[in-house]
């Protein structure tokens, strides 16, 4: 039986449109990415992402100097 929502709808799973090889790829990469994290090292993939979140960081000024 159909399992129905609160207004009487019939709430039916999102189709998957990723395969167990691109799912697979996606795990392996995640796990690259996570073990980079973890020995301090930054990760090209995940700049974009560091970006987004936390904003581009902006270099500090030691010192003006006019000439």
């Amino acid at each position: 039986m159909a399992n129905r929502d609160q207004d009487g709808n019939i709430v039916v799973p999102i189709p998957a449109s990723e395969t167990q090889a691109e799912h697979d790829r996606i795990r392996k990469s995640n796990d690259r990415d996570q073990k980079l994290e973890r020995e301090g090292k930054p990760s090209r993939h995940n700049q974009g992402y560091d970006e987004a979140a936390d904003g581009v960081t902006t270099p500090t000024i030691d010192r003006v100097v006019d000439e």
